[in-house]
Parts: structure tokens; sequence; C-alpha cells
């Protein structure tokens, strides 16, 4: 289409000369009136009315002086050039016919004629292709290796209060926790959506996890989750709202816990090179005791609302750089207000496109400020938590590094990914005062199931 409207616009140079040789003050109407049948005048009235977007006075002209100049083929085409530029189909196959019609269409323009209704053709059928059903399904395996699993403090003391005396202490970590251990997690999950046409697609997906430890057994669980999604591109919004539930059933632990979430992102081109999102999402998470733990305390305190509001700037350069940032707030409302907090955050990502996959180095810093004390451990101090969480992730197919995988995966549907996390949590309780690092290797397979 874009090919054709270039052709297309190559004819108005003519009308560009036409119109500087009359100068360029503004036409109006009314001397359009007086002056129906001149060309020159028409054709200036037409460009400045096409200039200020009102499209339909300049449709208007060119209707007139194709009607009384029928044999001007640059007139045809520069009425095609407009309707092709209002995206007006059925005016557009309306006219299109006239003028094949028409005696007194030369042959060339039936030529350019012929040629911009293959063109509409062939978007028509994309747009039919475009518009059907598609699933896939993907298998991933991923292996961590976590340092201070359990959270030990920097200072290798926790608080805790002491009822029978009713004072504050600090006590050491046991030799018995957990400092480094490995976890594993198999995945599968299987997506089916539909892009219902070029601008807008909704898809579904369900999939089960399961995540083991080496050592340790508090991360054991079996996942299951599902979530529902649409996308809509209106004008430079590129719209995603969507829907989600989660429920891990932990193995060894005391309770398990359901998730229930919704939100909503835009993006919005602003140029090439430049785009600014925003987004909003609320999470509820309910706390249940399972069967085998029925003694332990009530785990609803633990009960929250999530919500989260965040605005970001992304800018590319290069084509092969984008720099993006990210600004949130958080408030989360639990049944236990020392479960509670709120705070900003602020994300800062580098991305870098490279031949074998995209390098991606990001530093994200986090203020939680919890709204009452929780006496189980302190009854005097408040806490607030500032965590800084640094990473570099590299992702992307393994035909990207090893050429020969595409005999094997000629598709290109086999992926890795290795990221390096460092998370670094200053708290104003000792028990939280921690820094973890893990590393992690994670393939996936994915299988289309239908094109």
């Amino acid at each position: 289409m874009e090919l054709v409207l270039k052709k297309f616009f190559s004819f108005l140079f003519f009308f560009i000369f036409l119109i500087a040789n009359r100068g360029w003050s503004e036409i109006t109407f009314q001397d359009v009136l007086e002056n129906p049948s001149d060309l020159d005048l028409n054709l200036q009235y037409a460009r400045e009315q096409e200039q200020v977007g009102k499209y339909k006075n300049t449709i208007a002209s060119l209707e007139r002086l194709n009607m009384l100049y029928p044999v001007n083929t640059d007139i045809k085409i520069y009425l095609l050039s407009i309707l092709l530029k209002m995206d007006s189909v059925a005016k557009l196959q309306l006219t299109i016919n006239t003028m094949l019609q028409d005696p007194n269409t030369t042959q060339e323009a039936r030529q350019y004629i012929e040629e911009l209704v293959k063109t509409i053709e062939q978007e028509q059928a994309k747009t039919k292709t475009k518009s059907k059903w598609f699933a896939y399904a993907d298998l991933s395996y991923t292996h961590t290796d976590n340092s201070n699993t359990e959270g030990k403090s920097k200072t290798g003391k926790f608080q805790q209060h002491n009822p029978e005396t009713g004072t504050d202490v600090q006590v050491d970590f046991t030799d018995e926790t957990v400092m480094y251990d490995k976890s594993f997690s198999r995945a599968g999950s299987i997506t089916v959506g539909k892009n219902i046409d070029s601008t807008s697609a909704f898809s579904i997906t369900s999939g089960i996890t399961s995540n083991t430890q080496n050592k340790g057994d508090k991360a054991v669980n079996d996942l299951t989750s599902v979530s529902l999604s649409y996308s809509k591109i209106l004008g430079k919004h590129y719209i995603l709202p969507y829907i989600y539930y989660s429920r891990p059933n932990y193995r060894n632990d005391t309770e398990d816990q359901a998730t229930k979430g919704v939100g909503l992102s835009n993006n919005y081109i602003i140029n090439n090179n430049n785009t600014a999102s925003y987004g909003l999402s609320y999470a509820n998470t309910s706390i249940d005791a399972t069967s085998r733990h029925t003694t332990k305390s009530p785990p609803d305190l633990g009960n929250n609302a999530t919500y989260t509001g965040s605005v970001g700037y992304n800018y590319t350069f290069s084509k092969i750089n984008l720099i993006s940032s990210t600004l949130s707030y958080t408030n989360r409302n639990a049944t236990a207000n020392h479960f509670s907090y709120s705070g900003p955050g602020l994300n800062m990502n580098y991305t870098r496109v490279f031949s074998f996959g995209n390098l991606k180095i990001g530093r994200n810093f986090y203020k939680n400020a919890y709204d009452e004390k929780d006496i189980f451990f302190n009854t005097t101090r408040d806490r607030t938590d500032r965590t800084r969480i640094s990473t570099a992730q590299l992702t992307g197919k393994f035909t990207q590094v090893l050429p020969f995988f595409k005999k094997i995966d000629p598709k290109g549907q086999l992926y890795y990914n290795v990221k390096y996390t460092e998370t670094d949590t200053s708290s104003t309780m000792t028990n939280y005062d921690a820094i973890r690092k893990n590393t992690s290797f994670n393939i996936i397979k994915r299988f289309s199931l239908h094109e």
C-alpha cells in the first residue's frame, strides 16, 4: 500500500507547480464558488484543505474537477491518493469502479488503478489470514543456584520479642541455617488465542510448574496458573488488559495461597525512538491453612490486596539499544497491619541487541514502609525496607549461539535465558537486613500446535 501511495504522490508535484504559480495566498470557498471552472484555483484550494486535514473538502473539490475535466488523469490519481489517506475503503472502491468504466480514463491511469486494486486485494488477504486461531505449548526447565536461601542477616543476628521478660532481644542465626541451595523448576503451559484483526488479539494461557530444592523444602511447591489477555492497537496506543489466577500448593509448608489479579498496561509510541507507558494492577491474595496443618495459628492474617501504578519512558537509539525507566508506587493492605506497607519504586534498564541474543542490565530501587510494628519480633521499632536489586540477563535462541542448531530446530523455537540477580535489602529490622544472590539458567522449547 505504501509503495502505491508513493507513486500516487509523485503526481502531486504537477499540482504543486501549478499552485506555486498562483502564489500562496489562502483560497476561500467563496473564491471557488465564484470561479468553479478555474483549474489552478480549485487545485490550490484542494491542496490547502488537505494541508489542514479537511479531506472532505479536498475530495469534494477534486470530484467537481473530475467532472469538469474528465480526461485529466492527474486529477483522478490525486483523488485516489486522498481516499487512500483517509482509509475510506468503500468510497475508494466506488471511485475505482467509476473510473474504470469511464471511457475518458487513459490507459496510463488504468494501469495505476489496476495496480491499486491488486494492492488492496493483497492487504485484504493478509487481514483475513491474520484473523485466525493459533495455539502453542511451552516446556521449560530452570536450574538456579541460590545464596543465603533463608535470608541470614548481614550481622548474623535477628530480633525477637521475649514475652516472659517483656524485652526485645537479638538472637544469633543457628549453624543449621541454609546459606546455599539449588532449586529446580519444570514447567509446561498451553496458549490458545486468536488474531481478531490486524490491530487486536486475545489469548488464554494455562500452565503448571513443579518447584523443588536440593537441601531446603520451604519453596517446594506445585504451581498452577491461568491468564487471559487482550491486546489492541488504537493509533499510537498499544493497550493490554489482562487477568490471572495462580495457586501454589506448598508440599511441606503450613499454608497455601491463591492470588487473583487484574491489570492494564499501555505503550504510547511517540516516534521511532521514544515510547511512553503506564500501567495499573490489582492483586488479591488469600492464605488458607492446609488440611495437614490445622493446628497452625490463623493464617488469614496475611491475606492482602495490592495496588500498583506505574509510568515509564523508553528511548531507543541506533536500533539496537534501549534505555527504559519506570516509576511505580505500591500499596498493600493486609488483614494484619504489620504485613501492610506502601512505597515508591524506580526501575532502570539498558538492553543491547547482539547477534547471539539480547543483553539486559538493570537496577531497581524500592522503599517499603510498613504500617505497624511486628510485635512478635520487636515492640518498639518500625520497619522500613530499602531494597536494591541488580540484574544481568541474556536471552535468545539457541540458533543464534549455535547456527548448526537450525538443522535440529528449523523454526528457531528453542530459547535460552541466563540471569544473575543480587538483592540487597537495608532494613530498620535486623531480621530483613540481608543480601541474596542467585544465578539461573532456563531452557524453553516451544511447539506450534496450530498456526
